[in-house]
Formats: structure tokens, C-alpha cells, sequence
């Protein structure tokens, strides 16, 4: 079971789960009731699926029709429609805060960078984050709308950076891990994220003020703990 997120209601949860076939597809989880549900399915792979800001649409990668592609459904996952058409791998789609854009990953460019295009489709804008050549992971702040966090490689590691949409700061790696940090998310005040610190036993989960540098854990060192996903206002 990977990638959980939220429904902005905390009352469900999407993830991707192997336990049928083999393959990855997109699974929902009622809390109230525990019961799991599919929620996409398709030839090939399914994942990362993400809600909007307003629960009403579903963002994910799916690659029945070739390459995997971002694709956006309604909040039941039908009306599941192709929002890419490239040659490259996209991955890890994410809603502005008021949902009307999607930032994600794609090697277009020859590594992982950050896009941003319409949720409804259109032309893809890449990022100038002029940091690194490999940016991943993003992740849209509801807190300021101006800030996405996101996975960087520094060196032979991986550190959070976090770009300023308005211009008005660089980009700039905000982590001081001692070992990889990857996999950040934004809390709703727009300065603090939830990030995994992965070494080569152990992966925590930590919080970052992205304003000072420090991190605090947040889980029981010996536990393998990944992905967050944090609900809130």
C-alpha cells in the first residue's frame, strides 16, 4: 500500500495497492466504515492519485495508453480524461489551492523538473527552478499559494527546496538532513512541511520549518514510516 492522501473532508483516503493482480492500481478508503474500494483500474499502471482542493476531481498517472500520463477524473474515478501527450514519464500531480492547475514531475527535459499546466489541459509551463537536474515530488502549499516544495538532488543525496511562484525569493534547498530527504508536504500554515529523512536502515518522518532549517521527528526511531500525507484546513 503507497502514496495515501487525503480527501479534503478527512473522511476517505486514496492509494495505490498491489493486492489483487500484481499491479498497481488506485484504491479508496471509507474511514467511517473501513471498507476499500477500487478506484481505478485500468490496463497498466495506476498511482499517485491526488484530490482537488474542493474533493470534486482526482488527479493521477496512468499508463494504459502508453507512457504514464496525468489524467483527471471526478471524485467517484469516472470521467477519467487525459490531460499530457508527451513521450516522456509524468508523475506525482498535484492541485493548485484553488485546484486550477496541476504541478508535476516529467523527464521532458531529459531528468525529472517541475511543470505546471491548466487542470482542465492545455499548454505545460516548465518551472525555471535552476537548481538541480532532478526536481520531483512537488507540492503545492495551501498555506501560500506562491510556494512549492519538492524533492532535490544535492550532490548524492536529496534535500527539500522550495520554490517562490511570485519571483520575489530564489529557489532554495530549505532541509539540513543528514541523510535523504524526500517526500515533502506542505502543513496548512505555509512555512512547516512533513518530510520522510531515508538513510540506508531507516526511514522517519520529520517536521521542517522551512524558515530556520530545523527538523524534528515526528516518529519512533526503529519504525520504517514513508510517505505522508496531511489533512487540514
Amino acid at each position: 500500500a503507497l502514496k495515501p492522501r487525503w480527501s479534503p473532508d478527512g473522511r476517505k483516503l486514496l492509494y495505490t495497492s498491489y493486492f489483487k493482480n500484481g499491479f498497481p492500481d488506485i484504491y479508496q478508503i471509507d474511514l467511517s466504515s473501513l471498507q476499500r474500494t477500487a478506484f481505478v483500474t485500468f490496463r497498466g499502471t495506476n498511482s499517485s492519485a491526488r484530490y482537488s482542493p474542493n474533493g470534486q476531481q482526482v488527479a493521477m498517472v496512468l499508463s494504459g495508453e502508453g507512457n504514464p500520463e496525468i489524467y483527471v477524473s471526478n471524485a467517484q474515478g469516472r470521467q477519467v480524461a487525459r490531460r499530457t501527450r508527451t513521450a516522456a514519464v509524468e508523475a506525482s500531480p498535484c492541485f493548485s489551492p484553488d485546484g486550477s492547475q496541476l504541478v508535476y514531475t516529467s523527464d521532458a527535459a531529459g531528468g525529472p523538473q517541475l511543470y505546471v499546466m491548466p487542470t482542465s489541459g492545455g499548454q505545460a509551463r516548465r518551472l525555471a527552478t535552476n537548481i538541480s537536474g532532478y526536481c520531483a515530488e512537488p507540492d503545492w502549499s495551501r498555506g501560500n499559494p506562491n510556494l512549492i516544495a519538492f524533492t532535490v538532488r544535492v550532490g548524492r543525496g536529496y534535500q527539500i527546496a522550495v520554490h517562490d511562484l511570485s519571483g520575489r525569493t530564489p529557489t532554495r534547498v530549505v532541509s539540513k538532513a543528514p541523510a535523504d530527504a524526500i517526500e515533502p508536504v506542505w502543513l496548512a500554515d505555509g512555512r512547516h512541511l512533513v518530510y520522510t529523512q531515508r538513510s540506508p536502515n531507516a526511514r522517519r518522518l520529520f517536521i521542517l520549518d522551512t524558515e530556520t532549517g530545523r527538523s524534528t521527528a515526528i516518529s519512533a526511531a526503529g519504525v520504517q514510516v514513508s510517505e505522508p500525507s496531511v489533512h487540514g484546513p
